[in-house]
């Protein structure tokens, strides 16, 4: 393992132990067990280090499974992939609860920029995997080309709700519910491509 790897292996840790809001450059640092300057050679500004921590949480999470497949439905493999983005039911409260605390600690009365960094960076990398999976699919015709950067935003706003409404109303909101919106949105998304060959 590289030096660099080393460094996001301990800033991992340390958001694992002790939540977003312990990770610093000199908590990583002493992680690490490297000086600040050493890690500044291989991240020069904490937002480096955040972009590349945000990429490992995404990255670890989120597969690209069949979506290249093209003998496969592409409904079944787009909602595959994207039922990635939700918690898994063993761990769902504390996912959930991770969540919600990168936002207050991001967004918050107090906000910390470090923090924000972290969440715009992983905004940007689940950005960037949404990006391989629709254009994927795209190419292979089943999305409309001009509608990939919409549906991302889409269903980026899609998964913070339903992160919400699984947070907030578990009663009246479960795993299975997510689940189904996340198909519906999966068939929309490839039905608007079916229907314009339609006509």
């Amino acid at each position: 393992m590289s030096r660099r790897d080393e460094i996001i292996e301990a800033a991992l840790r340390l958001t694992q132990a002790g939540g977003i809001g312990a990770l610093s450059v000199r908590a990583v640092a002493n992680a690490a067990g490297i000086g600040p300057t050493t890690l500044r050679h291989y991240f020069p500004s904490q937002a480096d280090l955040h972009q590349a921590v945000a990429v490992a949480l995404v990255s670890g999470s989120l597969d690209d499974l069949d979506i290249a497949d093209d003998t496969r439905d592409p409904v079944q493999r787009l909602y595959e992939c994207l039922v990635q983005f939700l918690p898994p039911a063993e761990h769902q409260e504390a996912v959930l609860g991770g969540w919600f605390e990168l936002y207050r600690l991001a967004l918050g009365p107090e906000p910390l920029p470090a923090v924000r960094g972290l969440l715009e960076s992983g905004h940007h990398s689940s950005a960037q995997v949404l990006q391989r999976w629709l254009g994927t699919l795209a190419d292979q015709g089943h999305v409309v080309p001009g509608e990939v950067d919409a549906h991302i935003t889409r269903v980026l706003a899609l998964i913070d709700g339903l992160h919400l409404n699984l947070l907030t109303g578990p009663e009246r909101f479960d795993l299975d519910v997510a689940r189904e919106a996340l198909r519906w949105f999966a068939e929309r998304v490839i039905r608007q491509e079916t229907l314009l060959d339609a006509e």
